[in-house]
Order: structure tokens, then sequence, then C-alpha cells
């Protein structure tokens, strides 16, 4: 595969948000095959050109991720969410990681996050995976329990008050 950038001065050119886009997918691949080194650095020579850096912050956490580099990929992906506040999938993603850190309250914080941000950005990003909305309506119905049982209570409260009042 030939390589999209090269950082060697002769082989300079305008960069491109077409470019960038070839780079971070060439990247995916690279994430695919476990040659991890590799396509952090292609993400890493693109980063420096300045464009979409969010998406790239986002597939350097992805590779860091599955290196088991926990850290870096937790500063990659919130490098990712500075660049882009409604960056569902690193908002997902960083959850991910939390969870696996064994931080449950960060997790299910940034769980929250991305799946309130994927209602409100709905065609921003890309549809949820089928473990993304997976965990999105584990939360929907969570909240949804909440606030039935919190109705609840609020009902048998007033119920209480207006069988005290008109006894």
């Amino acid at each position: 595969m030939k390589p999209v950038l090269d950082a060697r001065p002769e082989n300079k050119r305008p960069i491109s948000k077409e470019l960038v886009e070839q780079a971070l997918e060439e990247a995916e691949q690279l994430r695919r095959k476990k040659q991890y080194k590799e396509g952090i650095d292609l993400l890493v020579n693109v980063l420096e050109m300045g464009i979409l850096k969010s998406r790239i912050y986002y597939r350097l956490g992805n590779i860091y991720y599955d290196m088991g580099r926990l850290d870096l990929a937790e500063y990659a992906y919130k490098k990712a969410i500075e660049f882009e506040p409604e960056h569902v999938n690193a908002h997902y993603n960083l959850s991910v990681l939390y969870k696996r850190k064994g931080n449950i309250d960060a997790s299910a914080k940034m769980l929250r996050k991305a799946y309130l941000l994927e209602l409100k950005h709905p065609r921003k990003h890309k549809e949820l995976s089928p473990e993304q909305r997976k965990w999105a309506r584990a939360i929907a119905a969570k909240q949804g329990m909440l606030l039935t049982g919190m109705g609840m209570g609020i009902f048998v409260v007033i119920y209480l008050i207006l069988r005290i009042i008109f006894k």
C-alpha cells in the first residue's frame, strides 16, 4: 500500500481535506491489520497539517485503545472532544475506556453525554453502532424508570396529603 502522505521535503504537496480523509481511511486499515505504529505515524504526520483534528485524534484514540495504551487513548479522545465538543463517538469511546479502567461513574457520565448528543445532533455524526444503541437504550430505560419512580412517589405523597385534608 502506497502511503497517502510522505513527510520527505521532495514529496511535500499542498494538503487538502481529501488527502486527510484518505490518510484517515488508510490509518483505519492499518489499525485493522494491527499495524499500529504505522497508523500512529501516519496520523501524527497528518495532525501537523491542522485539518480535521478531532477526527485524527479520535482515530489515534482507537489505535491506542487497541494497543492497550489506555492513558494515551484517553488523552486522544479528550483532545477530539476539545476540538469538537459534539463528537458522539469520542464520548462513547471514552465511556468504554473508563468502564475498562473500572471508573464506572465517569463511564456512565460519558455514555449519557454521548446519548444526549446523539439526540441533539442526530444527523451530524454517523449512526450509532449496535453496541452503542444497546448502551443508549439501557441508559434511557434507567432514566425512564427513575422518572417513573419519582412520578409514583410524588403521586403517593399527593394522595396521602389529600386523604389527610379531606378526612
